[in-house]
């Protein structure tokens, strides 16, 4: 296949079409080899192609070199960017050169990204001139790490969100030490100056800034003029104590296409560069400052603030997970609900008990003496004694079936996360939780307590019906939707 496309070029024929083609082909390093062999280090084939009249074959040409990984190409292909003239092109000379050392012409590069983070586009040229701006900054900051800062506003009044579910708002309101708080329809709004003492609390999924401006418009340049209006510099050099630029990162949170969500992120991130003079600088992966839009019925959008630069130690201690495992904020939630049918110093069992998040988080709201981990996943129990020593807490973890585990003594409690159905059928599925009140049965000490997280409500009434040992003191929905549970379940 490269053979042939390398001799259509040479003779000409379907050039535009043979370096599409080709383009796609260097995707894979055996193709690229090949090309290499046949080109035996005369370039001037695809080269000479940077000055073709097509700006379509100009475009693939220089997209081939820079897939060719030579580095003695970067002055050809900035050269070309340079002298090109139709804007659809032009980014493409820079993301080819994204794959090359730039470091020869970093000066020319920066001072033409400076020339044009200053210039306003006209409305038609927007989409590509975004392009290339995005593309010459990815560039410039080629290995080079932008400043990250650090949160200094822990001494400050603020206005925050702490999202939760939309259920059991309460538990993380009622933990709140000071300030004015509401309970809202997926969190807890509060105005504090203790932002450290919030910090402690392990109840909520995320801490976001509120701005000035609650409501903006719906379209992208409107959205960034009045973000750019808002206390949003204001807020970041507050928390940062800095007057330096911020990257940042732009979400939208709408029931809008996946299409319609990219565009418009595009859009408005770009007008809020130049909206801030250049203060706000969007990048995609390296940011310290995550916008997040939330639209509402009416199309208008509440902005949120997210600061990477505000560190949550709440969950250190997890350094591993799995695919299955339990978010901490959820395990948190779940040990608050159950906390007053918790015994003190007791001795407690997770037989699915993943990466150990569970336990951890039990053991936080209600000190137990011995804490043990069944698990069949070798790689989960691996995990889980990497992240207990982390905590700090000594937790006897198992590698075993749960339905081939005895103990020499009985324990206080079970507290576990029933594991999803996953491709298990129905029969198999219900077998666990039998399983579960079997070996419950056994292990508990009379008047033991279960607390057990599950998204099968039937299989787990069925197994009460059956075990007439076991008597269901509460039941907690866990989400609005009303899919998980929580029971706890006693032991007569």
């Amino acid at each position: 296949m490269i053979k042939e496309l390398f001799e259509n070029i040479s003779a000409g024929q379907d050039i535009r079409k043979s370096l599409i083609a080709l383009k796609q082909e260097l995707k894979q390093e055996e193709a690229r080899i090949e090309l290499l062999a046949l080109l035996q280090g005369d370039f001037s084939l695809i080269t000479e192609l940077l000055n073709d009249p097509d700006p379509k074959v100009r475009k693939n040409a220089a997209m081939t070199l820079g897939r060719l990984d030579q580095d003695q190409h970067v002055p050809l292909l900035y050269q070309a960017y340079q002298r090109e003239e139709q804007l659809f092109v032009k980014s493409e000379y820079l993301k080819a050169m994204a794959n090359l050392d730039c470091s020869s012409c970093r000066t020319s590069l920066e001072k033409r990204l400076e020339e044009l983070q200053q210039v306003s586009p006209a409305k038609e040229e927007e989409k590509h001139f975004r392009e290339e701006l995005a593309a010459l900054r990815k560039l410039v900051d080629m290995g080079a790490s932008h400043k990250k800062h650090r949160f200094q506003g822990y001494d400050d009044t603020w206005e925050i969100i702490l999202s939760t579910g939309k259920k059991h708002q309460n538990i993380t309101a009622k933990q709140l030490k000071d300030g004015k708080s509401a309970i809202l329809k997926s969190g807890v709004r509060l105005i504090t100056s203790r932002i450290k003492s919030v910090l402690e609390i392990r109840t909520y999924r995320e801490l976001l800034f509120l701005l000035n401006s609650k409501q903006i418009s719906g379209e992208p340049k409107e959205a960034a003029r009045a973000l750019a209006e808002s206390n949003l510099l204001l807020l970041l050099e507050k928390a940062f104590q800095s007057e330096d630029d911020f990257y940042f990162r732009l979400s939208l949170h709408s029931p809008r296409s996946l299409e319609q969500r990219s565009a418009f992120t595009k859009k408005c991130a770009f007008a809020l560069e130049q909206e801030t003079g250049g203060r706000l600088k969007n990048s995609a992966s390296d940011y310290e400052v995550e916008i997040r839009l939330m639209e509402n019925r009416k199309g208008q959008f509440l902005p949120l603030i997210k600061l990477s630069g505000l560190e949550d130690e709440r969950f250190s201690y997890r350094k591993h997970t799995v695919a299955a495992s339990i978010r901490p904020e959820q395990a948190a939630l779940i040990a608050m609900l159950a906390k007053q049918y918790m015994k003190e110093n007791a001795q407690v069992l997770d037989p699915f008990c993943g990466v150990g998040t569970m336990l951890i988080e039990r053991d936080r709201v209600c000190r137990a003496e011995y804490l043990y981990g069944v698990d069949i996943f070798g790689e989960a129990i691996i995990k889980a004694r990497e992240n207990a020593e982390l905590a700090g807490r000594e937790i006897y973890y198992i590698n075993r079936d749960f339905s081939e585990f005895t103990h020499e003594y009985l324990f206080d409690e079970i507290i576990t996360n029933m594991p999803d159905r996953g491709k298990r059928d129905k029969e198999a599925h219900d077998r666990i939780y039998q399983m579960l009140f079997d070996q419950a049965q056994e292990l508990l000490k009379g008047q033991g307590r279960m607390f057990v997280y599950s998204n099968e409500k039937n299989y787990v009434k069925k197994q009460l019906r059956l075990h007439k040992q076991f008597t269901l003191l509460q039941e907690y929905g866990m989400d609005d939707k009303e899919c998980y549970f929580l029971f706890i379940i006693e032991k007569k």
